[in-house]
């Protein structure tokens, strides 16, 4: 009784399936053959417009040159220019005689009178006022060399019915200003009766055309439309509106179909029109044929299909299907029973393989999934917890067992949150691998960096079976990467600070040593004439006692006075030459010293520059020191290196006030050396006008003898001073000596600082290399 029932029931599904086979073919067959038959006479209604818009553009083009040839035609120039007339007539008048296809032709001046013309009646048009014509405004405008009219006219003259439109062209004079232009008049129905009235498309189909303004402006079938505003109708204004193309309308209660252009000239649009059903009609008769015929073959097919697959595929079928229930009942140790024919048997072996490979498969996915030790969760394609491993609980801070949390939805079990969408629901959604790095806070309140990803798998025909999520706590590597981040900005910004600093003391360190280098060639100098002034000194003050002795020796022997009044001439000639030395020695001393006092100055400059750098260098010695604290371990490293820098600072500052204090010193030195030598250059000076007088008087002494004791008391006298005067200079010259020593030690003792501030740059240099290195 079963089998009968399955039977009558493949009978009924092959039956309806046969049927339904048959009437898709016919549907199929139908529907495509209306396609086509459709898109053909779609396809020829394009052809025929494309045909007409082609005739078309050749014959306004045609019509054109018409009348840019008559145009261009001396006659015609000569006729607006008032010389002769009679060929421009004869010209137009031959023109209308020999053609067929035009009402009128004629000349218009520049006042828009007709100079020569005819219509085709045969009447002169000659004198007529066409000046408010739009055509003529157009070209005696000069905006336009040709004129193609958008309107289709009614003749004025002669027969009313008769449809034109208007070409022209201007005619230029000599100097190339417009003199005047042509007018031509095309017959319209000579256009329409050849390409437009003949066509058929679908046996009742035509052509029509509109103008700009959707007027009619031919048809094929009813000539009363002429002229007719059709703005009203949608097919109408939407043949305006879109150019170029096709579309569908209702007309008397039936669905056409239209195609249509429009020409860029002037704005008229060809349209050829069919109704559908006239377009289909070839397609409906053959759909009606096959559907009878379909539906006899579904009959005794079906009835044939029904005999064959009761004894052949049924009962295979059940067995097949009893084995099929068990292993997907979760028995894959069930075994396939009965007997099997043909490709069955086949079909039952792949079925036993097919399930020992599922059994294989379902072993090695459990395997790997236990294997996994990152933290994983597996999300069904119904957005429900699958599987997940304890590492994944672990890191959530989630309690309790795995399985436990099976069948909860994502946002639930990661955020608490059960309608959230997560990654894995995204992935899901999306099909495709997504990855993404997230702050998590855990359930024990800690916040986690987590590089999250999913990845959908799917069956082996693509159907999704879930999402594989896999986390990694990413927040010691992310921790790390930000300290390292910000030590190696801070480290580069002072380096290049540093840097700056490092070579600007150097710089300075070079100018200072050069201009000490100066002051000591300077000291050195004054050092040798201070040692020539001392000489020049003790000559002069033997000189002076030998004088005083001269004197003794005068008081005591008046008789010698004479040849020792001539010694004592001849020694203040010799003191008054050694008192000029020293003057001269003098002055020279006092412009070196000067010298001396302007180098120590712009020495002092130097020094207060290398102050303001290493008051600066150890500003960032410190901030670099409060960065590196801050970086803690991290910023060890570079806290040394900060130290040293601060200590090398403070060591430039520390020589910088030592060379300071000696520049004050040499300052003050050279102060007190001025001003002993001017006291010097006085003294000499005052010597030198002593000598004077004892010159004048060991001459009066030579001249007068008589006078010698009173004579040789004043040179006595005179010589107590001048010794006085000697002593006073060689205490001022030993000053001088020992400031000149003091100067040339200090400017040692500077050069020796500078040399410190050089190593010192040098080594900040190094510092600064190695911090460059490390970062």
């Amino acid at each position: 009784m079963q089998v009968r029932s399955v039977n009558s029931v493949i009978a009924a599904l092959i039956s309806v399936v046969i049927l339904a086979a048959v009437g898709a073919g016919v549907w199929w067959v139908s529907s495509h053959t209306y396609e086509t038959v459709l898109k053909e006479e779609s396809v020829a209604m394009h052809n025929m417009v494309e045909q007409s818009m082609t005739a078309l553009d050749a014959y306004m083009e045609q019509t054109e040159s018409m009348a840019g040839m008559l145009a261009s035609q001396q006659s015609v120039s000569d006729a607006l220019m008032g010389r002769d007339l009679v060929s421009a007539d004869g010209l137009f008048r031959e023109l209308l005689q020999n053609t067929r296809g035009f009402w009128a032709a004629f000349a218009f001046d520049a006042n828009g009178k007709v100079v020569a013309g005819y219509n085709a009646l045969g009447d002169s048009m000659a004198g007529a006022d066409r000046s408010e014509r739009e055509y003529v405004k157009v070209i005696l405008g000069g905006r336009h060399k040709n004129y193609l009219s958008s309107d289709i006219l009614v003749a004025k003259s002669g027969n009313s019915n008769l449809l034109i439109f208007a070409v022209a062209c201007a005619v230029y004079g000599p100097d190339g200003k417009v003199i005047g232009g042509v007018g031509l008049f095309p017959n319209w129905e000579t256009f329409t009766s050849r390409f437009i009235d003949p066509f058929r498309v679908a046996e009742n189909g035509y052509g029509f055309m509109l103008d700009a303004k959707g007027r009619i402006i031919a048809h094929a079938v009813n000539k009363d439309l002429y002229l007719k505003e059709m703005n009203d109708f949608e097919f109408v204004r939407t043949a305006l509106s879109r150019k170029a193309g096709s579309t569908t309308y209702e007309w008397e209660g039936r669905e056409k179909y239209m195609v249509f252009d429009t020409m860029a000239r002037n704005g008229w649009v060809m349209v050829m029109s069919a109704y559908e059903e006239d377009m289909a009609a070839p397609a409906t008769v053959q759909r009606n044929a096959l559907a009878v015929g379909g539906a006899v073959v579904a009959v005794l097919l079906a009835g044939v299909l029904v005999v064959i697959i009761r004894f052949l595929v049924t009962h295979p079928v059940q067995g097949i299907l009893d084995f099929a229930t068990k292993v997907a009942g979760g028995d894959l140790h069930a075994k396939l029973d009965g007997i099997y024919r043909f490709e069955f048997s086949e079909l039952a072996g792949r079925i036993e393989a097919m399930v020992a490979e599922l059994k294989t498969k379902l072993g090695f996915s459990e395997g790997v999934l236990k294997g996994l030790t990152l933290p994983c969760a597996l999300v069904g394609a119904d957005h429900k917890l699958l599987w997940v491993n304890r590492q994944m609980c672990d890191l959530l801070g989630r309690d309790g067992e795995p399985d436990s949390f099976i069948g909860m939805s994502p946002g639930r079990f990661f955020y608490d949150e059960p309608g959230r969408e997560t990654l894995s629901d995204r992935a899901i959604k999306e099909r495709n691998q997504l990855s993404n790095e997230i702050e998590y806070e855990t359930r024990t309140g800690r916040m986690r960096h987590i590089m999250c990803t999913s990845t959908p798998f799917f069956d082996m025909d693509g159907v999704m079976l879930g999402s594989l999520g896999i986390w990694i706590d990413m927040t010691d590597i992310r921790s790390q990467q930000k300290l390292i981040e910000e030590q190696n900005l801070r480290i580069a910004e002072a380096a290049r600070e540093a840097e700056e600093i490092s070579q600007y003391l150097s710089s300075a360190a070079e100018e200072l040593s050069a201009q000490i280098e100066q002051a000591s060639r300077g000291a050195d100098e004054q050092k040798a004439r201070v040692a020539e002034t001392a000489t020049a000194m003790e000559e002069m003050n033997s000189t002076v006692l030998e004088v005083a002795r001269s004197a003794s020796n005068a008081a005591e022997d008046a008789d010698r006075a004479k040849e020792n009044a001539q010694q004592g001439e001849t020694s203040v000639g010799q003191v008054i030459a050694a008192v000029a030395d020293v003057q001269r020695q003098a002055e020279s001393l006092k412009t070196s010293m000067e010298e001396l006092g302007r180098q120590a100055a712009g020495i002092g400059n130097v020094l207060e520059v290398i102050t303001d750098i290493a008051d600066q260098t150890n500003l960032l010695a410190l901030n670099a020191a409060i960065e590196a604290a801050r970086a803690g371990e991290a910023g060890r490293g570079f806290a040394v290196v900060a130290d040293e820098v601060r200590k090398l600072a403070e060591k430039t500052m520390s020589a910088t006030s030592e060379v300071g204090g000696a520049i004050e010193r040499i300052q003050t030195m050279t102060r007190d050396n001025v001003a002993a030598t001017d006291r010097a250059a006085k003294a000499v000076a005052h010597s030198t006008e002593l000598a004077n007088e004892s010159g004048r008087a060991l001459k009066e002494i030579v001249g007068r003898v008589d006078n010698a004791a009173d004579q040789v008391r004043s040179i006595a006298t005179a010589s107590e001073e001048q010794s006085a005067t000697s002593e006073e200079i060689n205490r001022a010259t030993d000053d001088i000596n020992r400031i000149s020593l003091e100067t040339s030690q200090v400017m040692l003792e500077s050069s020796q600082a500078i040399q410190e501030v050089a190593s010192m740059a040098s080594r900040l240099n190094s510092v600064i290399e190695r911090m460059a290195a490390k970062d």
